[in-house]
């Protein structure tokens, strides 16, 4: 089975039309607006187009910055007091994703010769998710209190 990236860029774009109509039935536990998430979800798919990754890339990426933006999402609906300032933690981590999502995409496209498709899209979650989790992991734990994801008190 093969998946072109015509096929790529149309499950990227179904996701993202999924987080679009989730989020505009319900609140928005985040509280940045439904902007906010459309632009990260769109920012993410387009460092993807302009680097020319190979097939399912876009979906890997796009699926970790659903993922991240689902677990904000989580953790700020289930707090019995809500901690506005918690949607900066993220805002200030997704250029991780993104410098995670390029250097994923250049390994695979200059320096990985893989085609298997899943294992581009596997390459392209771990890359997002691991540039993610290090610039939040630096933002909130020294620059901000992002409240149950900062380590310390």
């Amino acid at each position: 089975m093969t998946v072109s990236r015509r096929d790529d860029l149309t499950y990227a774009i179904l996701m993202i039309t999924a987080v679009f109509f989730y989020s505009s039935m319900s609140a928005d536990p985040l509280y940045t607006g439904l902007g906010y998430l459309l632009a990260v979800l769109i920012v993410t798919l387009i460092l993807g187009l302009i680097l020319r990754a190979p097939a399912l890339f876009l979906t890997g990426t796009t699926f970790t910055a659903i993922a991240t933006l689902l677990i904000y999402m989580k953790i700020m609906s289930s707090l019995d007091h809500t901690e506005g300032m918690l949607a900066l933690g993220h805002m200030f981590s997704v250029p991780g994703l993104l410098i995670g999502a390029g250097v994923s995409a250049w390994l695979l496209r200059d320096r990985v010769k893989t085609r298997l498709p899943w294992i581009v899209a596997g390459v392209g979650v771990l890359g997002a998710a691991f540039g993610f989790m290090v610039a939040q992991m630096v933002v909130c734990n020294t620059l901000m209190y992002c409240g149950a994801l900062s380590l310390g008190v």
